[in-house]
């Protein structure tokens, strides 16, 4: 491995990688692998695009972080090909799963014997544009094992702009900026609608059980200090530099700390959704609102990964 490698950037890529993975088995392919041939013809397509998609998502993001290793120790346009294309798959993977959610969403919204509310309705729809604009994400983060950066070279030489951070606003790299912000778009379609429209939805309908209010509390209070917090802190980062002084430090780790904390905020209120229904729920179930709680945590700190560079830490 080269001298160019960026422990941080193999600290961002595996840690995304192990949510993402975690992420796509529970809510696209375990919850559903035994639904496949399921009557409702709509249905069992969009089950099966799901599926398919989740598992193509799955194996390329674990052969994507495998062979970024090897990416990084040399300059091979093999090497380089053989990476992009396992990205390809798994951009094609990311859209099949996403066209699986978007016909069951289609079948859901048409169903005659189906009425939902406008909120429950954002909720899924949110959860659609979660997994393309994670797995988007996640892409462009491995894309830098094998795109030409700043320098001459392909793979390694160009491993990590963070490495080439300057004391001015030159570390503010193009590449940098479009995952942060495709990461941050991400992360308020999936947490305004997934997240927040939901809870209230919940907030409004039920009345008199205070455990779930209190849980629906918890996620909506999570949701709106992630969303507000991380958008703050992109505002920080964009103006801060590795040898930014210690007051702006300081209100980067602030507003990073309460990214973390919204995060664990969310996973709290649906741990405890969870446990008032635990014995009510099928396997299936239960294995999809443990994804969901991997999504709550992971995505917002995968966003407090990528900023970290731009105050000196973890390059």
């Amino acid at each position: 491995m080269t001298s160019n490698t960026s422990v941080g950037h193999i600290v961002r890529q595996v840690f995304f990688a192990i949510i993402l993975i975690l992420f796509a088995v529970m809510q696209s392919v375990y919850p559903i692998h035994d639904q496949l041939d399921i009557i409702i013809d709509e249905v069992k397509t969009a089950n099966r695009l799901t599926f398919a998609g989740g598992i193509m998502v799955t194996v390329m993001t674990a052969l994507l972080v495998l062979f970024g290793f090897v990416a990084r120790s040399t300059d091979s346009a093999l090497v380089m090909f053989i990476g992009v294309a396992l990205m390809g798959v798994s951009f094609v993977g990311n859209i099949v799963w996403v066209a699986g959610l978007g016909k069951l969403i289609d079948y859901t919204f048409d169903s005659p014997y189906v009425s939902l509310d406008s909120r429950v309705k954002a909720s899924m729809v949110g959860n659609l544009l979660g997994v393309f604009f994670f797995n988007t994400s996640f892409l462009l983060l491995c894309l830098k094992d094998y795109v030409n950066g700043q320098s001459g070279g392909n793979g390694a030489s160009s491993v990590s702009e963070y490495n080439k951070f300057s004391d001015d606003a030159s570390h503010l790299t193009f590449d940098h900026i479009i995952r942060k912000l495709v990461h941050l778009l991400g992360m308020i379609l999936y947490y305004s609608m997934a997240v927040a429209a939901l809870a209230g939805y919940v907030l409004d309908e039920v009345k008199n059980n205070d455990d779930i209010t209190t849980a629906a509390r918890l996620m909506l209070a999570g949701s709106v200090i992630t969303l507000v917090s991380s958008t703050v802190l992109a505002v920080v980062s964009f103006v801060a530099s590795p040898s930014t002084n210690a007051g702006v430090k300081g209100v980067g780790f602030l507003f990073m700390f309460l990214v973390f904390a919204g995060s664990i905020l969310m996973v709290a209120g649906n741990g405890k959704y969870m446990d008032l229904g635990w014995d009510n729920l099928t396997q299936e179930q239960k294995v999809s609102s443990v994804g969901d709680c991997f999504g709550f945590f992971g995505f917002a700190n995968v966003f407090i990964l990528y900023c970290l560079p731009d105050f000196g830490y973890l390059m």
